[in-house]
Formats: C-alpha cells, sequence, structure tokens
C-alpha cells in the first residue's frame, strides 16, 4: 500500500530574498563598496561571456591577489563575517517557528517541516550564518582554499539551471545524507517513492535566476512565492510576467508582517492537505507515513 510522504520542505534562495546581498556585506567588510563591485569588477567578466556567479567569484579572485583589498579574506575571517550578516525582517525566527508549529499541530500524523537554502551565493558564508544554523542545509558557490585558508580557485558554482538539481536531491530524500556521489540524484526513483514530492515544496525567490525552480514548483503544483525588489523594479516584473509566483510578497518575515502571514499560510495549507491524505489512507486500511 502507497505511504503518504508527510514532509514539507521551505526552499529559497537567500540574496534579496532572506538577506540584502550577502557576497555584497562580505565585501564592504573588506572596504570594498558593493554595489561598484558588481557594476565594475564582475561586471567585466560578464561581458566576456562568463555566467554571473564565475563572474563574481573571479574577480573576487583577483582582488585576493597581490596584496588586493581581499587579500586577507579567508576561510576563517568568511566566517566572522557570517556572524555579522544583517537579514530581513524575522528571518532567521520564522524557520523556527514554523517548524515548531507544525510539530505541535502535526506531529501525531508525522508532518514535519524541513527548510533549505539554494543560492547562487557562497555557501560557505551563509552556512557560517545564524540562518546556517536554522536550515537544514545550504548549497552554493564555494572557493577552493591553500592550507593557510586563502582563496585560491573555485571549487563549485550554482548557477540559475543549476538550482533545479537541488530540488530533486530533496525530493529523492539526499539532501542531508553524507557521502553522497555528484550523480545520485540521476538514480531512477519512482515518483510515489519520493520522500518530499514537489506538491509539498514552498519555494522563496526574488528574480531571474530563479525562475527554473519557480518553473518546476509551479508546473508539480508546489506554492511560490515572490519576493519584491524595490530598488530593482525588473526583477518583481519578470516574476509577475508569465505568472511565475503563485503570491508576492515584501522582503519582511516577522510576525505581523506580509511576507510572514503567507509563508505561514502555504505551510499550514499543504500540511491540511498532507493530514486529509493521511487519515484518508488510515480509514482506508493504507499505511502510515514512513517519512
Amino acid at each position: 500500500m502507497r505511504m503518504v510522504p508527510s514532509t514539507i520542505a521551505i526552499v529559497s534562495d537567500c540574496d534579496d530574498t532572506l538577506a540584502p546581498d550577502t557576497t555584497a556585506q562580505l565585501l564592504e567588510h573588506f572596504g570594498v563598496p558593493g554595489k561598484q563591485f558588481y557594476a565594475e569588477q564582475s561586471s567585466r567578466f560578464v561581458r566576456e561571456g562568463y555566467d554571473p556567479p564565475l563572474a563574481y567569484m573571479n574577480a573576487m579572485l583577483e582582488l585576493a591577489r597581490d596584496g588586493g583589498p581581499l587579500a586577507a579574506l579567508t576561510r576563517e575571517t568568511m566566517t566572522q563575517v557570517a556572524r555579522q550578516l544583517k537579514f530581513f525582517p524575522g528571518v532567521p525566527a520564522i524557520f523556527h517557528e514554523l517548524e515548531a508549529e507544525i510539530q505541535a499541530k502535526y506531529g501525531e500524523y508525522g508532518i514535519k517541516l524541513e527548510e533549505y537554502v539554494i543560492t547562487g551565493g557562497l555557501a560557505d558564508l551563509i552556512s557560517a550564518s545564524t540562518l546556517g544554523e536554522v536550515v537544514d542545509r545550504v548549497w552554493g558557490c564555494n572557493f577552493a582554499y591553500d592550507g593557510s585558508g586563502r582563496i585560491v580557485g573555485i571549487k563549485n558554482v550554482v548557477s540559475f539551471t543549476e538550482k533545479t538539481r537541488f530540488l530533486f536531491d530533496i525530493e529523492k530524500g539526499l539532501a542531508k545524507g553524507g557521502g553522497r556521489g555528484p550523480y545520485d540524484v540521476n538514480r531512477p526513483m519512482d515518483a510515489d517513492e519520493r520522500p518530499v514530492p514537489i506538491k509539498n515544496m514552498v519555494y522563496l525567490g526574488d528574480g531571474p535566476s530563479d525562475i527554473p525552480c519557480m518553473s518546476i514548483i509551479s508546473r508539480f503544483k508546489g506554492y511560490v512565492i515572490g519576493i519584491l525588489s524595490d530598488h530593482e523594479p525588473y526583477k518583481t516584473w519578470a516574476l509577475g510576467f508569465g505568472r511565475r509566483a503563485n503570491v508576492t510578497v515584501p522582503a519582511e518575515f516577522g510576525r505581523e508582517q506580509h511576507g510572514y502571514r503567507q509563508l505561514h499560510q502555504a505551510v499550514v495549507q499543504i500540511a491540511e492537505n498532507i493530514k486529509r491524505d493521511i487519515e484518508y489512507h488510515r480509514q482506508t486500511g493504507g499505511d502510515t507515513p514512513r517519512y
């Protein structure tokens, strides 16, 4: 008898969704103005055909060489800056609160909430922040470090469509397992065996780089929350064009704010749907959920 998947996942971008650009915050700690960096150093690589994540990372590597302004950037200093990162109102407390509420109201059904971040920003930076302590996993770009912890190369990047890979890691239950190979996500798995079906996901994103993920979530009946951009109106227009988001909200997640209410409602509605399915299966002799 088919078992009812009972895990809900909030999947979110980070920069300009949960926080002001975290890479810019890191740069500004070392005296490099973020807006100028993207307009000048990073955009030069973009004009040469680099994907935006590769562009900003190569630009940072340039600034780290030969006594440049990022010469003191190490894994250790990145961790120190991470502790000072600023997030939008209500982040990361909202994840604590929603997880506790789902456990209290639906724990008897085995329903639980998990949170993931998929970002084109620096995973090491975000993982070491207060947000990284709350969510189940952060995927993003990473530098390679030398023996003294200085950045010396690019280890991996997460570009636009690359983000979608991690949706399937979550769906197949691979997100939290250690020792996984890079190709494990491509192994066949029947749809009814997947622990976190996409319809149980809520995706938060702010602009064009999130559109591939938004398209997949929407196609499989998940829920998409777009984050409004005050300083880049085009990003909000791109969300609305083609109806990529079910709803758009300001980047404010305090308890009395619109972002909190919409995310809360989405999570609770999914929980109610799962509860209904579990009760139906119990009444008809089905198995209780295993996830």
